[in-house]
């Protein structure tokens, strides 16, 4: 089967041709031939890819929650808490602070609505950083760093009771093995406050329940059209084979 880039290759050639000898209302058929030809090529490909992509995202997805999984029970076996049950978790990317200038004010209360506004709190908190190091220094990230926070959720598994929700930092880092090949590792840097990292990541995790509800009821409105589509067309065409026999009794009784 020829590649997507030498089909369009070979139909250019075909139209200039055809444009070149000027064959009047014929050049114009021909045409529209050639490019429902190449249709045919490239809609399964399409198709197949974007299957493709869908299975993918679906493994990548099964993936990362897995790694979720063993990263908190590796937690949970390195700071001895036996006995229980995951019941729930969230992922929350930390984004890296931006460079901030503790004597200019203008200049954070700027960045803060440049930015997402849930960052908000982690400005605060590295201004803070600031502006103990002293009034004529500037905070500044050494490393952008992969950081992730991990909000998890426990039950006692002989009482069912639900334990206090736990918070933790990881990070991802990756390593180059060869020219294909990168070694991935999830390390998990240690505890966090809970109710800290709550102040900016509730409105996130909000905004986010937000997002996929719309999503859910746009999705719903859809499947609710083709269903009333597909209905519509059943019930064309029960009319249609109703009227058909009535006439057909109609030929037969004359």
């Amino acid at each position: 089967m020829l590649a997507i880039n030498e089909i369009f290759i070979i139909i250019y050639k075909i139209i200039q041709q055809h444009s070149e000898i000027n064959m009047g209302g014929n050049s114009l058929i021909i045409i529209i031939v050639i490019i429902a030809i190449a249709g045919i090529f490239l809609l399964p490909r399409m198709l197949k890819k974007k299957r493709a992509e869908k299975a993918k995202a679906l493994i990548s997805q099964r993936h990362d929650k897995d790694e979720v999984w063993k990263t908190i029970k590796q937690y949970l076996k390195d700071t001895n808490q036996y006995g229980v049950e995951i019941v729930d978790t969230y992922v929350i990317r930390r984004n890296p602070v931006e460079y901030i200038n503790p004597l200019d004010s203008s200049y954070v209360k700027d960045k803060v609505r440049a930015a997402n506004a849930l960052r908000e709190f982690q400005f605060k908190q590295e201004l803070l950083k600031a502006k103990k190091l002293g009034k004529n220094a500037r905070f500044m990230r050494p490393k952008q760093r992969d950081l992730y926070v991990v909000l998890f959720q426990t039950k006692n598994i002989k009482t069912n009771e639900l334990l206090p929700p736990q918070a933790i930092e990881c990070e991802v880092v990756t390593k180059k093995i060869n020219r294909k090949e990168w070694d991935r590792k999830i390390l998990i840097n240690g505890k966090l406050n809970y109710d800290n990292e709550m102040i900016w990541i509730a409105p996130a995790r909000a905004l986010e329940l937000q997002h996929n509800a719309k999503n859910i009821a746009a999705t719903e409105a859809k499947q609710k059209k083709i269903i009333a589509k597909a209905q519509k067309k059943k019930e064309k065409e029960l009319a249609k084979k109703k009227a058909k026999e009535a006439k057909q009794k109609a030929i037969e009784k004359n």
